[in-house]
Order: C-alpha cells, then sequence, then structure tokens
C-alpha cells in the first residue's frame, strides 16, 4: 500500500490534545497505533458508520466507528484509513465488542504505516461520552483564553496608566515571554522590553516590505526559532507607529487576543499624545511667524516663547532646513528629532525651507539631531543652515544669515553650514547676493573681463592668485611660476586697466569680490 500524506487540517486554536484525551481514565481509551501519544489536537469527536465517511468531513476530527459496515478484507480495511488520512483526519477510535471484538488487524496495519493515531474504546464507553468530553474541554480552553484576556487587559491597562508605553510594553512582554518593541510612525524606537538588539532592524526591513501592501496592516514571520509579529498601531492611511513582538515558537489563540488589545492600548496611547504634540506644534509655529514678521516684536509675542522652553534673556539661533529642489519639506522630521532631543524650539514651514528657533546653547545638539534625523530618514536632500546667536527679540533677523549658510553648506556639499563660518565663496553662493556683486564690480573688471586675448587672461588668473594669497608678491609669484617682478609688472597692468590700487584694501576686496562673482567661477 502506498502511503498518504494527511491533508492539512484547519488551524483550530481550542483542539484538544491526543494525550490530554487518553488520560481521561473515565472514559478508558487505549492507544494501539503507536507507541506513544503524538503531537496531536482533535477539532472533534464524530461518530459515523459509513464505509467512506470523507464527503462528511471538514478534517481535524477523531473519527469514532465500531466497524458496523467495515468489510473483513485487508486491503479494503487499508483503504479506508488511506480515505481517512486524505481527509485531514488526526484519528480513529475503534469501538470493539460490537462487530469485532478486537480491532481488525488491517486497519492496525494502515494506521502505523501512515502514522494515524488508533484508539481502542472499550464496549461500556459510549461514543457520546468522547464527543461530549472532547467539547467540554474546547469549552473549557475557550472560557481559559477569554479569562486570561480580561485578566490582562486590567493588567495592561493599569501598566499604560502607571508607566506609559513603557510600562506596557514590559507588561506584554512578560505575559508573552517575548520580547517588545515599540517604533514611532518614523520607524524610530519608543520603548522595548527584552534582549533583541538587532530586532528593529529586521522589524523596518520587514516594514519595508509591507509598503508594497497598503490594505495590510500586520506581518508575521515565522522562523525555526520562534515567531516575529509586528502591527500597525492607528490608521491605515496614518500609522502612528509599530508594535512588534517576537515569541519562541508560535503565538497561541490567547497571544493573538493578548496582542490585539496590546495594539488598541498602545494606538490610545501614541493617538492622544500625538494629538497634543500636533497642538503644540500649530501654536509654536505661529509664535515664530510672528516673531518673524519683523525685525523687532513686541514683548508680548517674545513672553509666548516661555511656554516652549525659552527665557527672556536668552540668545537664540535661526536654523533652515531646505530640501531639495522638487522635494518635499521635512517639517515632520525636524520637529520630531527636536522633540526627541528634548530642546527647546518652535518651527513653522516657510517658502524657503522650514525655520527653527533654538536657544544659543542648545545649537550644536540640535543641528546634530536635526541632521541624524534627516539622514536616518534618508533625505540627503536637505541642508541646514544656523545663523549667528541673537537676543531673543531680534530673532528675525537671523533668517537671512541661516539661509546663507544653507547655501554654503549646499555650495560645499555638506549638510550642515554655520554662518560664523562663511568663506567669500559660501556668501556668494546665494543667487541674488552673487548678482548684486558681479553687477557692482563689472565696472572695474570689465576691461579685464571683456578682452578675449591670452594677455587678459594671463592678466586675470595672476590677480585672482595675488588676491587669494592676501597681495603677497613672493607667495603669489611662487604660486604662478613667475619671477616676483614680472608679477609686478602684470599687476601694474591691472592697476592700469581697473583704475584701482592694489596697495588699497578696499580695492582689492572689490576686485576678489568681482572675481568670485564671475558666472562659471
Amino acid at each position: 500500500m502506498t502511503a498518504v500524506p494527511p491533508a492539512v487540517p484547519p488551524d483550530d486554536p481550542y483542539g484538544v490534545s491526543l494525550a490530554w484525551l487518553l488520560d481521561q481514565d473515565a472514559l478508558g481509551l487505549r492507544l494501539v497505533e503507536p507507541a506513544e501519544a503524538p503531537e496531536v489536537r482533535l477539532g472533534w469527536a464524530h461518530a459515523i458508520e459509513v464505509l467512506d465517511p470523507t464527503p462528511f468531513l471538514g478534517g481535524g476530527e477523531l473519527v469514532l466507528t465500531t466497524g458496523l459496515r467495515m468489510p473483513r478484507a485487508h486491503a479494503e480495511q487499508e483503504a479506508y484509513v488511506v480515505r481517512l488520512v486524505a481527509a485531514g483526519v488526526v484519528g480513529l477510535a475503534f469501538g470493539v465488542g460490537v462487530r469485532f471484538a478486537t480491532i481488525p488487524v488491517g486497519l492496525r496495519d494502515a494506521c502505523r504505516r501512515t502514522g494515524l493515531p488508533l484508539l481502542e474504546v472499550p464496549l461500556p464507553t459510549p461514543f457520546v461520552a468522547i464527543a461530549q468530553a472532547v467539547a467540554a474541554r474546547r469549552a473549557e480552553q475557550e472560557n481559559a483564553v477569554m479569562h486570561r484576556a480580561v485578566t490582562f487587559q486590567r493588567q495592561m491597562t493599569r501598566a499604560a496608566l502607571d508607566g506609559g508605553v513603557a510600562g506596557l510594553s514590559a507588561a506584554l512582554a512578560h505575559e508573552l515571554h517575548a520580547t517588545v518593541l515599540v517604533l514611532d510612525e518614523l520607524e524610530h524606537p519608543v520603548a522595548s522590553a527584552g534582549e533583541a538588539p538587532d530586532l528593529r532592524d529586521r522589524v523596518v526591513a520587514e516594514l519595508a516590505g509591507l509598503a508594497a501592501w497598503p490594505g495590510r496592516a500586520s506581518i508575521a514571520v515565522v522562523s525555526g526559532t520562534g515567531t516575529l509579529a509586528v502591527q500597525r498601531l492607528g490608521g491605515l492611511e496614518r500609522p502612528s507607529g509599530w508594535l512588534a513582538v517576537e515569541v519562541p515558537g508560535a503565538l497561541s489563540v490567547g497571544d493573538r487576543l493578548l496582542l490585539n488589545q496590546a495594539v488598541s492600548l498602545l494606538t490610545l496611547q501614541r493617538e492622544r499624545p500625538r494629538e497634543l504634540v500636533d497642538a503644540r506644534h500649530r501654536l509654536g509655529a505661529t509664535v515664530l511667524e510672528l516673531l518673524l514678521d519683523d525685525d523687532v516684536v513686541a514683548p508680548s509675542v517674545v513672553r509666548h516663547l516661555e511656554h516652549f522652553g525659552f527665557e527672556p534673556g536668552d540668545r537664540v539661533r535661526m536654523l533652515i532646513a531646505v530640501p531639495g529642489k522638487g522635494r518635499t519639506s521635512p517639517l515632520d522630521l525636524v520637529a520630531h528629532a527636536l522633540d526627541a532631543a528634548s530642546v527647546a524650539h518652535v518651527e513653522t514651514d516657510a517658502t524657503d525651507g522650514v525655520l527653527v528657533l533654538v536657544r544659543d546653547e542648545d545649537v550644536h545638539g540640535s543641528a546634530d539631531a536635526v541632521a541624524e534625523g534627516l539622514a536616518r530618514a534618508g533625505r540627503h536632500d536637505v541642508v541646514v543652515g544656523v545663523s549667528g546667536a541673537l537676543p531673543i527679540g531680534r530673532a528675525a533677523s537671523g533668517r537671512a544669515a541661516a539661509l546663507h549658510a544653507a547655501a554654503s553648506a549646499r555650495a560645499s556639499h555638506q549638510q550642515v553650514g554655520w554662518y560664523g563660518t562663511l568663506t567669500l565663496e559660501a556668501i556668494l553662493a546665494d543667487d541674488v547676493v552673487r548678482a548684486r556683486v558681479a553687477t557692482l564690480a563689472a565696472s572695474p573688471l570689465a576691461p579685464l573681463l571683456d578682452g578675449d586675448s591670452e594677455r587678459e587672461r594671463v592678466l586675470l588668473e595672476s590677480l585672482e592668485v595675488f588676491l587669494r594669497h592676501n597681495g603677497s608678491w613672493e607667495t603669489a609669484s611662487r604660486a604662478l611660476g613667475v619671477h616676483r617682478h614680472t608679477l609686478r609688472n602684470r599687476m601694474a597692468r591691472v592697476e592700469e586697466l581697473t583704475g584701482a590700487r592694489l596697495d588699497v584694501a578696499e580695492d582689492r576686496v572689490a576686485l576678489l569680490l568681482g572675481l568670485l562673482a564671475r558666472d562659471g567661477t
């Protein structure tokens, strides 16, 4: 006989263990095949005497029969067992003493070869008693799961009230013997319990794949060591975070019920503060926009900053996060990074970028936090500019300085630019400033810029090298590879053509700015 692979029965979370059923002494059941009770769970016990009961089976049953219609031929008995296995039956219980004094040999041999558990039912035991025992055990298990869920819901609620997200995570980890990680909507850790250093990286990798399934709100990854379940917190359109739970083995139906309860409580924990945080951000944006309205603002507006952690005597800095052309505003990323850094700040979304006001003493930590948050989110198109320190009442004047610093950062391929370290090239990176300087410097440089001869090209190159070396004849001539007398002659010709005097500092600055502002420089 060829063994038939058993059909996979439906997933039954309340299935009754075969070992439990055999332990019920009142039933008097005896395991005939195999020698020890396998890890089998019964969905139901079904008494049926037809030769082919498979049309009436759904899989997962323990079939009860006295063999009233059982053929005596071994081959037909084997065929009966094969049909049961193919239908997903998980056990066969044979009642002896009605038609057969003992279990037919053909049935025993077939059950041994196919691996189908075979039980002997003594004559005094009615089949209905077995069915009732299975039904009662299922009800008992269902009640136990519900009792556990209700009890633990109270515990989780208390943990959430006392310890917030962290307390709830710890309670869930203890109850499920699991590792728990809560991420915010930007996939940054909010709370964790248990030891799994690489859990966040694995969860983020799974969430990247979930993006292809916009309708799905959960992931379950089963491996040889356990199960990783990730569930969305909040709505499908705008999640407020993610709950990841990793357990050894599989998640039981009770575990999944507790997990769903935790998701509901965590969603409430995450959604309620987020509404408050959003309202606070909107109020902060309004205050900052009032500060930007004039260079000198009313004291009443400055006083509102006290609600955001500022003091009247604070010196402040203006930061601006400028996205690349055509890219979306990084407002949420910037606000979240500064919230996580726990620094005083207000921010608003302006036409030229996200403007942020921070205290001077917090500026380095704030700039680092914003840069790191942008980098984690892959927003490498955004550059950050930082103004110099200002009195809090003149915060608006830092906007232009922060913009220049951001332009400097983009021109030098840096993520953060600081106004106090700007070079002339950085200042001229601003298109408006560059155009104004080029226009003002065009007149004295015109004789050199308009000429196409090799001599004018040599004079321009020599002038720029001379100016960049702070007017030092010795170092500039070495850089050009000419004698210093040659350089003096060239500079004399430049003075003649431009009308400028190279021994006058103001003239040298004007000429250098003009050279740096040239198109293509």
